[in-house]
């Protein structure tokens, strides 16, 4: 049986494939990744609007995540803000280069290789984190592990694709894309703290816009 995975080529510097995937297809298309991570600046990378304009709810210390990393755009931006971090992700080059510019910058951030589809591998993870950080990734089967991820008082920030799709932007198949109002649903029980659907046209959009997008921002 397959499994809803999309993660799109972002800001944050991070690049999956659209689709379904199936058993042995990470594996056999995960050379490409490593090549397209390899021609990628990693110093272009930056992190998610979602973080940037709620950086005010940042706790002043503690354990973040910055998951399916791609080129650590969310992490980097954390760990210069001081926060201890993991950044998770399938490509190992992607991995390399943001622990290479880590110990460069000497700061605390630590890129590993996990399978995101895996949960069952990543469930030693439980209440290990105060913040977690995901942008232009969705797999449905991992969004309540989130939760599960984050220590009692911590902070989930989200930012990916609706399924408005009023510009072209994102996945074309509505089943890689948020439904209206999905996060407020799946997170229920938790704090919402700031939460936003972008269906402007881009010709009409604010300059903080990303169109086409849901930015979500909420306390377990």
């Amino acid at each position: 049986m397959g499994t809803e995975l999309w993660h799109a080529t972002g800001p944050t510097g991070n690049i999956y494939p659209a689709g379904i995937t199936h058993t042995g297809l990470l594996e056999k298309v995960m050379p490409d990744w490593n090549k397209i991570y390899s021609e990628k600046d990693i110093n272009a990378a930056t992190p998610a609007e979602v973080l940037l304009q709620n950086t005010h709810l940042l706790p002043e210390k503690g354990r973040a995540l910055d998951y399916a990393s791609g080129l650590a755009g969310n992490g980097f931006y954390l760990a210069h803000k001081g926060f201890n971090v993991s950044a998770w992700d399938l490509s190992e080059i992607a991995v390399e280069k943001t622990n290479a510019k880590a110990s460069h910058e000497d700061i605390k951030l630590q890129a590993e290789v996990k399978d995101l589809e895996n949960t069952t591998a990543l469930e030693k993870n439980h209440e290990q984190f105060d913040l977690i950080v995901v942008s232009y990734f969705l797999h449905r089967q991992s969004l309540r592990k989130l939760y599960d991820y984050l220590k009692k008082g911590g902070l989930l920030f989200y930012q990916t694709y609706s399924g408005q799709q009023r510009n072209g932007t994102g996945p074309a198949r509505a089943a890689f894309r948020l439904h209206r109002g999905e996060l407020l649903s799946v997170y229920s029980d938790m704090q919402l703290l700031y939460y936003r659907e972008d269906t402007y046209h881009k010709n009409n959009a604010p300059p903080t816009s990303k169109p086409d997008q849901v930015y979500f921002v909420a306390m377990k």
